[in-house]
């Protein structure tokens, strides 16, 4: 069925509404700036010179913050768009997104910064699960799939260009990176002219009644957060460690994330097709991937090494992880349990994320340097693959996976 011609689209109560292009391109549209929180990552260093007075973990804590208020708006977003509806819900948050996102352009106070940085997180928070549920309302079947495999798409594609964007407007200086959060307001105006208002039938509430996780799912939302926790320790390190190092600039740094958020888009498309052939043995693969990654960036003395250093550990890695981990959370959790048991990853992931630079503080203190914070990582990892692996052979005795040798 083509998309300006599905005549049984659900409609809302103010009449019939095609789901066509314009209406898609508009849901799709708002996923752009979804994951752009560390845009500004290769921005910090240049921060961090004109705030001496802050140190590096709190400079670093400007790009994981957001996560914080992500977590604190997603537990609340369902009940406002309930109480406001669900397309001036989105348009809140993509307010919100381009304020919080662009003031840092025009201040240079630290907490001011910090409180927008919040502010941005809690844009992202009020559309993060309607950037899916409102595709599902207006697109079923086959075109639904289609469509929510674009949005991972979009997502990955939008934090690429921010990030190179932002990368390229750091040549001016590090407050025109912000600049590309400006991204949110010609959205705003295109979802709010092409996207009907979306009424629900009935309230929302009790979505967690009677629901309850397994340790095994506390465990994935553990290991989630961990690994979140070093992704983005790598995410916002890596800058001073390169410019510090003087084999590169932090605008190069800001080219190989965006490099690796394509790959990352690649790797997410090729998950399924990977994992027929290894089954639970990805999670292995996954944590192997990103001690290598880690060893590989703490010898780098090249763009080039570093550029292949992020790809392993910023994308393939976490894409292998991450996957899994809200995979293996679906299928531990009870029938009624799964919206409970994602929750649980996905807090856990955002906890993991704005906890990156205190335990890159305190590792450093421990091992004393960032390389060897690097190499920390890696051997932590590849300890980790081991137990991964060793977890892999128990699951598959038990429950045989499908892989390409049962074809």
């Amino acid at each position: 069925m083509s998309d300006g011609k599905t005549s049984e689209d659900k409609t809302d109560k103010g009449g019939a509404v095609k789901a066509g292009p314009a209406l898609k391109y508009s849901l799709l549209s708002i996923s752009l700036v979804l994951t752009s929180a560390y845009a500004i990552s290769a921005a910090l260093p240049a921060m961090q010179k004109s705030m001496p007075d802050r140190s590096l973990a709190q400079i670093e804590t400007l790009a994981t913050v957001p996560t914080i208020s992500v977590v604190v708006m997603v537990l609340l977003s369902g009940w406002i768009a309930q109480h406001i509806g669900a397309k001036r819900t989105v348009g809140i948050g993509l307010l919100l997104v381009g304020v919080g996102g662009t003031l840092p352009a025009f201040v240079t106070s630290y907490p001011v910064i910090l409180a927008s940085r919040l502010v941005l997180g809690a844009g992202f928070g009020l559309f993060n699960s309607l950037a899916v549920s409102l595709l599902s309302h207006f697109f079923s079947g086959n075109e639904k799939a289609t469509a929510l495999g674009f949005q991972n798409a979009f997502q990955s594609i939008g934090s690429a260009v921010m990030t190179f964007l932002a990368g390229l407007l750091l040549n001016i200086n590090w407050h025109w990176s912000f600049l590309v959060y400006l991204a949110a307001f010609p959205i705003l105006i295109v979802f709010w002219i092409f996207v009907p208002e979306v009424k629900q039938d009935q309230p929302v509430k009790g979505v967690m009644a009677g629901q309850k996780v397994s340790p095994g799912v506390i465990g994935l939302a553990l290991l989630s957060m961990v690994y979140v926790c070093i992704q983005a320790g790598f995410t916002v390190r890596i800058p001073t460690i390169v410019t510090d190092a003087g084999y590169a600039s932090a605008t190069e740094v800001s080219n190989c994330q965006s490099i690796a958020t394509i790959v990352g888009m690649i790797a997410g498309f090729l998950f399924g097709a990977v994992y027929k052939y290894l089954g639970h043995y990805i999670l292995a693969l996954g944590t192997l991937l990103m001690g290598l990654g880690q060893i590989l960036a703490a010898f780098s003395h090249n763009i080039i090494m570093t550029g292949l250093a992020t790809i392993l550990v910023v994308a393939v890695s976490m894409v292998y992880i991450g996957t899994y981990c809200n995979n293996r959370a679906s299928e531990l959790a009870d029938a009624n349990s799964v919206t409970l048991a994602t929750s649980f990853v996905l807090v856990g992931c955002n906890l993991g994320g704005f906890m990156a630079p205190y335990v890159l503080q305190w590792v450093s203190a421990l091992v004393g340097s960032d390389q060897n914070v690097l190499i920390a990582y890696g051997c932590f990892s590849l300890a980790v693959t081991v137990f991964a692996l060793l977890m892999a052979i128990r699951i598959q005795g038990v429950k045989r996976v499908p892989t390409g040798r049962d074809a």
